[in-house]
């Protein structure tokens, strides 16, 4: 995001910093797990548009991918959806691929609604393409390592908030 040159107020850094940590004791609670063992790993929001097209084979939304091997640190994935489907954009659904004895599983965007799954093997996933309107998302995703937790670069950078 560095190139966009986005400051952040100290609010919304506090804002985003909150919905991070309630989203970790989300999955703590789902999974059973203390919320101790699980660390903050990579946190992004996604802006896919209906002009997006997937240019290679690791573009992250089109291909069926996992994300333990997309991102090579995830254990535990959530997305956040900051607005939905049929009212902001068309589209965008996210498709649980049929693996092992599951059948395939789409999930519905709406605005507030989170998806939590374990980021490994058992759950490999795509995003529909969208076609029209832009579908944002935040995703948060959750690591047992700490050494891979230490890997992540902090965000926001200090660099990046706006004093005052």
């Amino acid at each position: 995001m560095d190139f966009k040159s986005l400051k952040f107020t100290q609010k919304q850094v506090e804002a985003y910093t909150s919905v991070r940590r309630l989203l970790r004791l989300q999955v703590a609670e789902f999974f059973g797990l203390d919320p101790e063992t699980l660390q903050h790993d990579m946190t992004f929001f996604s802006h896919i548009n209906g002009s997006k097209t997937a240019r290679t084979l690791h573009d992250e939304y089109w291909h069926s991918h996992i994300d333990t091997e997309q991102y090579g640190t995830f254990a535990f994935t959530t997305l956040l959806y900051l607005n939905s489907q049929d009212e902001d954009f068309h589209g965008g659904e996210f498709v649980f691929e049929a693996h092992g004895t599951s059948s395939a599983a789409a999930v519905e965007p709406r605005a507030g609604r989170v998806v939590a799954f374990s980021s490994d093997a058992e759950n490999p996933h795509k995003v529909l393409k969208v076609t029209k309107g832009i579908r944002m998302a935040l995703t948060a995703a959750f690591t047992c390592s700490t050494e891979k937790a230490l890997s992540i670069e902090a965000f926001p950078k200090p660099s990046l908030v706006a004093s005052g």
